[in-house]
């Protein structure tokens, strides 16, 4: 999937993301952290999202701690090239509030 930087799923969908203290200074977490991770509410931001324009930017996207992520992992049926069609269904039910 081809993301199309609109950061409408890293608002819209009840995701387990990365608390933010848990990560090193060398971009991995403690493996022996069992609160490492925490629930993002769907319709409340990321903490790691931001924006440069329009476009949508994670903070964490390049650290080795986001590798194997529900956000890493995170696909939609159809072609390994195809652009993802999340943002425009969230743009059709209401729910693409930034």
């Amino acid at each position: 999937m081809i993301c199309s930087r609109c950061g409408l799923c890293c608002i819209n969908l009840d995701i387990l993301v990365i608390k933010t203290r848990s990560i090193r200074p060398d971009g991995t977490l403690d493996p022996g952290d069992p609160e490492s991770m925490i629930r993002k509410p769907a319709g409340e931001r990321c903490p790691h999202l931001a924006f440069a324009g329009e476009v949508a930017i994670c903070a964490i996207h390049d650290l080795p701690c986001y590798r194997g992520t529900p956000c890493d992992l995170f696909d939609q049926f159809g072609p390994e090239d195809g652009i993802c069609i999340l943002g425009s269904y969230f743009k059709s039910s209401g729910s693409a509030e930034l």
